[in-house]
């Protein structure tokens, strides 16, 4: 089966949802939003469409299908599918961020099953308008981040996508030997790596992760290392957040 195509200006959702929602008004409302709550439903939207984001129902369990041996003992079987599918290397939504929708926070984040697995947590009751709340921050960040290097390359759309992929391939990597540095109590490296970094985020106006790295930057100045990992992780929340977006701004630009 040919893959879906999408068009640059879409925002695309897929919603694994079954709860307080009404699904004939979202579909009515956002021609971008795709409902499914069929394990092969869904199965067949993630392999065929590339997503922006995917809301993953962990209050349901309206699988048919038959759950894997390795996966009997676990606590979501067909949920934990659906992301080993969806994180698979080769799969078109490899990089699509995925926010969980769940009973309790609390729960949820304790099982060790799911450390980096998804973006953000949602809590039930779920209701049409949290959803579209949701779908809005994540859209309105993305157009954000464009329009912010736009206006730093004077609206240069091909020196705005150089930035971008620079950015998208440095940041990662960045945040990755910053943590190493940290890790090894080599503060003097992970100061050198996060000055860097900042510089990065200054020159192209991503204030959210310039603030970060700037606290980061001050307690390891400072030699306040109890509060130095706590800037990290928000460092690291930053970076995690605008690399979600990579694919919908790459492909905005015209990259694909």
């Amino acid at each position: 089966m040919p893959l879906k195509t999408k068009q640059h200006e879409q925002f695309i959702v897929l919603m694994t949802i079954d709860i307080n929602i009404n699904h004939l008004s979202l579909k009515n409302r956002r021609q971008n939003i795709i409902v499914a709550s069929q394990y092969d439903d869904i199965l067949m939207n993630i392999e065929t469409t590339q997503f922006d984001l995917i809301l993953l129902d962990f209050t349901a369990n309206c699988s048919t299908a038959p759950i894997p041996d390795r996966l009997q003992h676990s606590r979501y079987p067909w949920q934990s599918e659906l992301i080993t599918r969806i994180k698979n290397p080769f799969g078109i939504n490899n990089e699509t961020p995925v926010i969980a929708i769940t009973n309790t926070e609390d729960e949820f984040y304790s099982d060790e099953q799911y450390p980096m697995a998804f973006y953000d947590c949602l809590t039930g009751p779920i209701t049409e308008q949290r959803v579209n709340e949701v779908i809005d921050l994540w859209q309105t960040k993305a157009f954000d981040y464009v329009q912010i290097i736009l206006s730093k390359t004077k609206n240069n759309p091909r020196l705005t996508l150089t930035l971008f992929e620079k950015l998208f391939d440095e940041l990662p990597s960045q945040v990755i030997d910053i943590k190493n540095a940290l890790e090894n109590k080599q503060y003097d490296l992970a100061h050198e790596i996060t000055h860097k970094l900042n510089g990065s985020a200054s020159f192209c106006g991503l204030t959210d992760i310039q603030q970060s790295a700037n606290a980061l930057e001050s307690g390891l100045l400072n030699n306040s290392f109890a509060s130095v990992y706590q800037h990290f992780l928000m460092l690291q929340q930053c970076i995690l957040t605008f690399s979600s977006h990579q694919k919908f701004i790459l492909t905005h630009l015209g990259k694909y």
